[in-house]
C-alpha cells in the first residue's frame, strides 16, 4: 500500500513540474527577449527590451532593404522548437503516467532528449546573436551591449524541467 501511494506521489510530482516547466517555457516566449543595456561614466541603465515578435519585424523590415539581423534565424527558430517541445514532454509524461501507456514511455524518454538538447541550442543561439548584434564601446565613456532580458532565462529553465522530468518518467 505504501509503495502505491509513493508510486503516485512520484507520478504526481512529475508531471507537476513538467506543467511548470511547459507553463515556464510558453510565457518565457511571450516576454521581453533581450535588451540594451549601456554603462557610462555619469551612470548605467537599459534601454526598452525587445519581445521576439519585434525581432521578428525587425529582421523583416531589415530584408526588404538587403540585410538581416545576424543569429536571429537560428535563435528564434529554437524558441519555437523549444517552447513546442516543453509542451510535447509534459504530454508524454502525463499520458505514460496517467494512463499508464507504457508504449508511451519511449515517446516520453524521447521528448525529453530533444527537449534538453533543444534547451541547451537555445542557449548557444541566444548567446551568440547577443554578442554578434549592437554592441558599442567608447573606452571608458560608454559601453553597450545585448543582454538577455528575463524570456530566454524562463523559456531555459522551463525547458530544462519539463526535458528532465520526462526523461526521469521514461526510467521509472
Amino acid at each position: 500500500m505504501a509503495r502505491k501511494k509513493m508510486s503516485f506521489l512520484m507520478r504526481l510530482i512529475l508531471t507537476a513540474v513538467a506543467l511548470v516547466g511547459a507553463v515556464l517555457a510558453v510565457t518565457g516566449f511571450t516576454l521581453d527577449w533581450v535588451k540594451y543595456s549601456i554603462d557610462t561614466v555619469l551612470g548605467g541603465g537599459t534601454l526598452p527590451a525587445y519581445l521576439l515578435k519585434d525581432l521578428a519585424d525587425l529582421n523583416s523590415k531589415m530584408e526588404d532593404i538587403g540585410g538581416h539581423i545576424e543569429g536571429f534565424g537560428a535563435m528564434n527558430s529554437f524558441a519555437y522548437i523549444t517552447m513546442i517541445l516543453s509542451i510535447v514532454s509534459f504530454a508524454a509524461v502525463l499520458l505514460s503516467k496517467f494512463l499508464h501507456l507504457g508504449f508511451l514511455r519511449p515517446v516520453a524518454g524521447l521528448a525529453g532528449i530533444l527537449t534538453v538538447l533543444s534547451t541547451i541550442l537555445l542557449i548557444v543561439f541566444t548567446a551568440m546573436f547577443c554578442s554578434k548584434n549592437a554592441g558599442i564601446d567608447l573606452g571608458g565613456l560608454a559601453k553597450g551591449e545585448l543582454v538577455w532580458a528575463v524570456g530566454p532565462i524562463l523559456m531555459v529553465i522551463g525547458g530544462f524541467l519539463s526535458g528532465l522530468c520526462a526523461l526521469v518518467s521514461y526510467k521509472k
